[in-house]
């Protein structure tokens, strides 16, 4: 895909489209005017935000964002919701799936989806749009082919919703653009930011002078962020009521096991679960509850098998999040989930989770000390440290930037539209012939 130089005589609108792990937003260039954040759901609190949802009811009817969970609700439950759906890019094994007789491909997901915040974007400025800048993590993957492999399929997606020039840009400098606007001295910043799906990090001078790529001292990042966290409560704890230590023997078998990782793996976290409905993994599961060694090893899979099939996963991970939320605030956290058949009652503490969540902290904090190492800096030399997205606000993870860089160097900035207010910056010198990346 093209990303050639435009001239502001050819009145072209651009788009600026921060597609997130769980929300998206979408500003726009035009003419020289920027709007940082354009109206793209209006049943949502904040109609400049739409979460990263699809649903379909039928496999050719489709809603996104509030009105996904709307409908979803409204069918009582029936039907494909896809959330989470950005983190299996990277992964080459995930094809997409299949709802009825409607194949869906991961790309054509993607891309329905930036389909729709096109068409609301277009209709919000009155053009026709087919250039944007599309804000990307600063890693898809730790494993550079997979990295390769997600934006390839990033680029597919943005073909199929219509856009043929495409500027690429990792969301921590996005995030960077956003505070250089209002720099009025020169300092050498850090930004973190902080995702559903990942974790990144740009160094870079910001000065009122006019930008040059040698500003930009180093791009790091990890993939993993809020789902991740949510992913350990299941992972930990939770996924015991739904089979995952169920014992089973097979027939004419007699070897004793649990189940396979190809199950739990899918069950902990919530991108992945809703394929636990693909035909083969589920005809799997429905073989090891016959084969389960005893009632308590049956009523697991029950369990399971109610959240399936009366379609009570997304509820039960929005559960789940709403306790990591609470344990900012509080020492504890009483789960309930009290749906017939899939009872669940869970007090966690705060030691749990940060014991829980040590792995997920230290790998982000490593990605941190590889951009300060790229940049040749150290923690001294840092001026400010901006941290945005929802993750930044869990106390274990912003304990470790007041520790190393000292409270008063920190700022957290709006809380989603800062990667947005920068994609739009970036745009804006696009649309004067210069390109970041």
């Amino acid at each position: 895909m093209s990303k050639s130089p435009l001239s502001t005589k050819s009145k072209q609108p651009i788009l600026a489209i921060d597609f997130g792990t769980s929300n998206s937003l979408v500003g726009c260039v035009y003419n020289g005017e920027k709007t940082l954040a354009l109206p793209i759901d209006d049943l949502n609190a904040d109609p400049t935000m739409m979460r990263t949802l699809l649903y379909f009811p039928e496999p050719d009817i489709c809603f996104y964002g509030q009105r996904a969970i709307e409908e979803f609700l409204e069918n009582d439950m029936e039907g494909r919701l896809f959330r989470s759906f950005k983190t299996h890019l990277p992964n080459q094994a995930y094809l997409g799936t299949m709802f009825k007789n409607r194949v869906l491909s991961l790309e054509n997901i993607i891309g329905l989806f930036l389909l729709e915040l096109k068409k609301r974007a277009e209709l919000a400025i009155g053009q026709k749009v087919t250039h944007v800048v599309m804000g990307r993590p600063a890693r898809y993957s730790m494993d550079e082919v997979a990295d390769g492999f997600a934006l390839h399929r990033m680029q597919r997606a943005c073909q199929f919703a219509g856009f043929t020039d495409v500027q690429f840009i990792p969301e921590p400098l996005a995030a960077a653009f956003d505070y250089r606007r209002n720099a009025t001295e020169e300092k050498t910043i850090l930004i973190g930011d902080f995702g559903g799906g990942t974790s990144d990090f740009t160094i870079m001078r910001i000065n009122p002078k006019e930008f040059s790529k040698k500003d930009v001292l180093s791009i790091e990042g990890c993939p993993l962020a809020g789902d991740a966290l949510d992913s350990i409560f299941m992972s930990n704890k939770l996924n015991e009521y739904f089979g995952a230590k169920t014992r089973y023997m097979l027939p004419m078998s007699s070897n004793v096991m649990t189940m396979p990782p190809n199950v739990t793996t899918r069950l902990n976290h919530p991108a992945h679960i809703v394929h636990l409905k693909d035909k083969e993994t589920y005809e799997f599961v429905k073989e090891v509850k016959k084969c389960a060694l005893t009632p308590k090893d049956a009523a697991g899979v029950d369990r399971l098998f109610a959240l399936i099939e009366d379609n009570q996963i997304f509820p039960f991970f929005e559960t789940i999040e709403a306790s990591k939320k609470e344990l900012s605030k509080s020492k504890t956290s009483n789960f309930k989930f009290d749906y017939p058949d899939i009872e669940v009652y869970e007090t966690f503490s705060t030691d749990q989770f940060v014991a829980w969540a040590n792995d997920i902290k230290n790998n982000i904090i490593s990605a941190l000390d590889r951009s300060l190492q790229q940049s040749g800096l150290t923690e001294k030399d840092i001026d400010l440290v901006c941290l945005t997205g929802g993750t930044s606000k869990v106390p274990l993870i912003r304990q470790e930037f007041e520790n190393r860089f000292g409270i008063e160097k920190l700022q957290t900035q709006t809380e989603f539209h800062s990667v947005t207010a920068g994609l739009v910056e970036v745009a804006a010198l696009w649309e004067k012939g210069q390109t970041v990346s």
